[in-house]
Order: C-alpha cells, then sequence, then structure tokens
C-alpha cells in the first residue's frame, strides 16, 4: 500500500474539492484509518505477545475491509459535534484509500470493498511502491500537508452529552469494530488471503504456489531465509535469489520448508517507512493544533462543517 504521506497528498486534494472546507483533521483521520488494523498487527508482533500470527494477520484483513473501516467511522463520529458530517469525510476517505491501495501492485494482498459478501481481494497491479507514481504522490503530501496547515483550524468539538446514553452508540460500535472479526475469519481463510490456509497446512505445502508481500529475506551463513508474517523461516531456492532486505516474491513449495522463486520485486523499505512515519506524525500534529484550539479559544471549537459546511 502506498505510504501515509502518499495518501495525505490524493486524499487531501480529492476530500476538499468534493466536500469544500472539509476539516482538515477529520480528513487526514480518514487517512489514517483503514492502516490501523496493521498498525495494531506490528504492535502485538513487536512487543512479543502469545497470539496465533494466522488468526490476527485474518483478524487484521477482516478488520481492514471497507465494511470494518465505516464502522469505526460510524463510531468516531458518534463522538464528534455534528456526526453526519464528520461520518461522510471519514467514509469518503476510508474508501479512497482503499481503492488507492488496490491501484498499487500487491502480490498476496489486496483490498476488499464488498466483504463479507465477498473475499476476493481487489488488486489492479498498476504501479510498485517504488515507482514514479508513489514518488509524485508523497512529494504532493509534502505540499498538501503544508496547505492544510494554513488553513483556519477548527477546535476538536465533541458532542454535547447530557449522561451515559450519548456514549452507548460510540461504544458500541467500538465493541463491533472490535469483536465482529472474530466472526468473519473464515471467510478470508477459506479465499486464502494472504496464503494464509496454504501456509496454515504444512503438511500439503510442497507443490503449491504461494506469494509474499514485502516480507524480510536474510542471509543465514550460505542460505537464504525469507521470514513471513507468522514468524516463520523458509529457505530460498532457485535461479532467483533475493539479496537480503524487504522483497516480493511468487514462488513454489519445493518441501515444507523450501520454496523456488518464480518472479521477486525488491523493495526500499526504508523510505516508505519514513514516509509513513512522518504521515503519522502529521496526524497527531493537526489533532493537537486542534486541542489547543480547542483550550484556547472556547468559541472556535465549533464541529466540522458548523459555519460553512464540510
Amino acid at each position: 500500500m502506498p505510504n501515509l504521506l502518499a495518501h495525505i497528498g490524493a486524499q487531501g486534494i480529492l476530500t476538499r474539492g468534493i466536500l469544500k472546507r472539509a476539516d482538515a483533521k477529520w480528513v487526514l483521520l480518514g487517512c489514517l484509518i483503514p492502516d490501523l488494523p496493521w498498525i495494531l498487527q506490528r504492535i502485538v508482533r513487536g512487543i512479543g505477545l502469545d497470539a496465533d500470527l494466522y488468526d490476527l494477520r485474518l483478524y487484521a484483513i477482516t478488520q481492514a475491509s471497507f465494511a470494518g473501516c465505516l464502522i469505526l467511522c460510524g463510531a468516531l463520529a458518534a463522538l464528534a459535534a455534528a456526526p453526519g458530517r464528520v461520518f461522510l469525510i471519514l467514509a469518503l476517505n476510508s474508501f479512497l484509500h482503499l481503492l488507492l491501495d488496490a491501484m498499487q501492485t500487491k502480490w498476496a494482498n489486496g483490498v476488499h470493498f464488498v466483504a463479507p459478501l465477498s473475499w476476493r481481494l481487489v488488486n489492479f497491479e498498476l504501479f510498485w511502491p517504488e515507482s514514479l507514481p508513489s514518488v509524485l504522490l508523497t512529494v504532493l503530501g509534502l505540499f498538501t500537508v503544508v496547505w492544510l496547515w494554513r488553513t483556519r483550524p477548527e477546535g476538536a468539538a465533541a458532542r454535547s452529552s447530557r449522561g451515559r446514553r450519548r456514549l452507548l452508540i460510540p461504544a458500541s460500535l467500538f465493541l463491533a469494530y472490535g469483536g465482529l472479526p472474530l466472526l468473519f475469519l473464515h471467510g478470508p481463510e477459506t479465499a486464502d488471503n494472504h496464503f494464509v490456509r496454504t501456509l496454515r497446512e504444512v503438511e500439503r505445502r510442497p507443490g503449491r504456489e504461494v506469494e509474499f508481500d514485502r516480507n524480510r529475506c536474510l542471509v543465514q551463513g550460505e542460505d537464504t531465509v525469507l521470514q513471513t508474517f507468522a514468524g516463520e523461516q523458509l529457505l530460498v531456492a532457485g535461479n532467483q535469489t533475493p539479496a537480503p532486505g524487504t522483497v516480493s516474491l511468487r514462488a513454489r513449495f519445493r518441501d515444507r520448508h523450501t520454496i523456488e522463486v518464480l518472479e521477486l520485486h525488491a523493495h526500499a523499505a526504508l523510505l516508505r517507512d519514513a514516509a509513513s512515519v512522518a504521515g503519522l506524525a502529521v496526524v497527531f500534529a493537526f489533532w493537537a493544533r486542534a486541542g489547543w484550539v480547542r483550550r484556547s479559544h472556547p468559541g472556535n471549537g465549533r464541529g466540522p462543517g458548523e459555519g460553512g459546511g464540510p
């Protein structure tokens, strides 16, 4: 998927073109929503929690679907002063994010627009993360951040509340966002999304084809190994042996723990990761500024669209 700055570049301009004066902080949060399950997955893996990493991948796949994004959009919008308009901003940017993701080449990966009705991955394979379109979108993201920052900030106004009943809707939606994916894990597994089923069925691996999206390749002695998202290390064989780094592969299992490379693509992972971290910092900065405006100038804490529309 494109880095977060690239999403901000494309989506910030498109959203402001469709929804005039859409509040920048909500636009940026909408750019981030489809990535939140993948960020959570990285955190769980990074801190070493005892979790089934295949199920964790299926959970993230389900939660990152457009339907999952819409549930989170509803939960966040229900906390805002203008929930209808905020939901529209968040939902539009979630859709645009997934659409942009679908344009990028991602072996073993893709997006779900109509899940849980269909778990078929959508991937148009138009360009790689390191290609010119991604670079141009990233540069555009930098200019978009400056442009949005110069617009008049709105305070981070919350929806007025006179009791716990007002929290029932957002709380229910947050619970649905966290809990409903557990009921649909069989869907992406049956469809072999991200080749989870292929990787899980160890005894049936020999002869089956498999793909990997941005996995780490390591050299151990005289062997080259690929580390899967589940932490397993597979021996890499064949005429095309990737150099150490982040790679995408199309391969075939020779035996249960050895893959023969059919196609490979090396990624410039450091640039993409740095741009995504910068994008996260931008989202945080916009919300921090909105909070400061809210505290310093209470009269400017209008909700999105109040006094001008989204």
